[in-house]
C-alpha cells in the first residue's frame, strides 16, 4: 500500500514539474512580433579601401556614422582617393547602393590637371561626372 502512494506522489511531483518547465518556457519566449530598432554604428578615425564603379576607392575619414545598408555619413574632415582624384572635404554623405557621395561644405578636389576648390560637390560615380556647388576656383597643375 505504501508503495502504491510513493508512486503516486512521485507521479504527481512529476506532472508538477513538467507543467511548471512547460510554463517557464512559454514565459520566457520572445514574441516574434516585437519590432527591434538598430543602433546606429560609429566608428572614429575611419579608414577602408572600397572597390565601385571608378575602381578601388580609398575611404577615411575622423568618424563615420552608418546610416543605413547603403548610406553612410563621413563626419568631420573626410577624404575619397581613387586613380583619378582626391577628394578632401568635411561631412560627406555616401550612398553606397547609388556610388553618390556628396557634401554641401568646402572641399579641395585634385587630379592629374590641378587643384579644384569648391563650396560643396556631388560625384555620380557610376556616371564618372562630378559637380561642384557654389563658388569654384581651379588651379592648373604645371
Amino acid at each position: 500500500m505504501t508503495d502504491y502512494f510513493i508512486k503516486k506522489i512521485i507521479n504527481s511531483l512529476i506532472i508538477i514539474f513538467l507543467t511548471l518547465q512547460g510554463i517557464i518556457y512559454f514565459l520566457n519566449q520572445k514574441p516574434l512580433t516585437e519590432n527591434f530598432s538598430q543602433k546606429k554604428i560609429t566608428v572614429e578615425n575611419f579608414s577602408t579601401i572600397v572597390l565601385s564603379n571608378s575602381g578601388i576607392t580609398k575611404i577615411g575619414s575622423e568618424k563615420l556614422n552608418k546610416i543605413d545598408d547603403d548610406n553612410i555619413y563621413l563626419e568631420g574632415e573626410s577624404h575619397l582617393e581613387n586613380k583619378e582624384y582626391k577628394i578632401y572635404g568635411r561631412n560627406i554623405s555616401i550612398n553606397l547602393s547609388k556610388e553618390i557621395s556628396s557634401s554641401d561644405e568646402y572641399v579641395e578636389i585634385i587630379n592629374r590637371m590641378g587643384l579644384l576648390k569648391a563650396q560643396g560637390f556631388q560625384n555620380l560615380d557610376y556616371d564618372g561626372k562630378i559637380f561642384f556647388k557654389g563658388k569654384v576656383e581651379f588651379v592648373i597643375s604645371k
